[in-house]
């Protein structure tokens, strides 16, 4: 799997997506267990996601099927 860039993000973001990308199969199956055991959700799979830095939570961040936008 890989890790798409979006906008102009800081250089130190290339080392978050560096180990986002060495380690997103298994983040993936962790998130689908805790669906699983923690929500009882299950006959679905995560495709994949979208990461946002911290300091946009306080922002307008948007999503839709196709990804996330910050406003």
């Amino acid at each position: 799997m890989s890790v798409e860039t979006v906008g102009s993000p800081p250089p130190e973001a290339d080392q978050v997506r560096s180990v986002l990308q060495e380690q997103l199969s298994e983040i993936i199956a962790s998130f689908n267990q805790v669906l699983r055991d923690q929500y009882g959700i299950t006959g679905v799979s995560v495709g994949g996601f979208t990461v946002v830095p911290e300091s946009a939570v306080a922002s307008k961040v948007t999503c839709d099927q196709d990804g996330c936008s910050i406003d």
